[in-house]
């Protein structure tokens, strides 16, 4: 099972984002749940975020077919 890891801001992030709830998913694939959590720290850290991180399955992208006419 792959992971991915998912941004949940608290009480000062939303204030901060004049009352908005931008929770974000981080749209990776890791090996370990503590590799997703790692890099989802990282992210909060460079964009300034305040909140949790969690890591949840990651999603397998939907195959896509390319049709030539």
């Amino acid at each position: 099972m792959m992971y991915d890891w998912m941004f949940t801001p608290d009480d000062a992030d939303i204030a901060a984002s004049n009352g908005y709830d931008l929770g974000v998913r981080g749209g990776e694939a890791f090996k370990t749940e503590s590799r997703a959590i790692w890099h989802g720290k990282r992210w909060m850290k460079e964009c300034g975020r305040t909140g949790t991180i969690t890591a949840i399955p990651a999603i397998d992208p939907e195959p896509y077919h390319i049709i030539e006419w």
